[in-house]
């Protein structure tokens, strides 16, 4: 692979692509010396359309692995088994197995004959509605 990125700034690169709690060294001032360069120098690097664009096409190519999307499904699979009802929702949403309700509001007059009450009443009705719905779907 023929990069257009120096060395220095290859290394650079590879270490911002690394979740921050992991980097080696920790802070930025340490990379810089490490690297032997000023730490403006690293934002100028940040900066150039070349660099920017080929950290973007990493950190995608990093966040759309499977692998990665496999080990954050199964932490949320966990957690939901252990009782916490966000991460099962999450799971659900993610695995496809539970999709937003769709809900479609049909009314013959025009939008702009309706009064603000009138629109007021109209949104609270659907939304008592689909409270009630999904208080029926949940258990007790």
């Amino acid at each position: 692979m023929d990069s257009i990125l120096d060395p220095k700034q290859e290394q650079y690169l590879n270490w911002l692509i690394v979740p921050a709690p992991h980097r080696t060294p920790r802070t930025e001032e340490a990379m810089a010396k490490l690297l032997d360069v000023n730490e403006s120098t690293l934002r100028r690097w940040k900066k150039k359309p070349a660099f920017a664009a080929e950290w973007k096409k990493r950190v995608e190519e990093l966040q759309g692995s499977p692998e990665r999307t496999q080990k954050l499904l199964d932490t949320i699979y966990e957690r939901a088994l252990g009782g916490d009802n966000k991460a099962a929702q999450l799971y659900l949403q993610a695995t496809g197995r539970m999709a937003p309700a769709q809900i479609n509001v049909e009314h013959s007059t025009k939008v702009s004959e309706i009064s603000d009450a009138e629109l007021d009443a109209l949104i609270a009705s659907v939304a008592a509605g689909e409270k009630a719905a999904r208080q029926e779907s949940w258990p007790a």
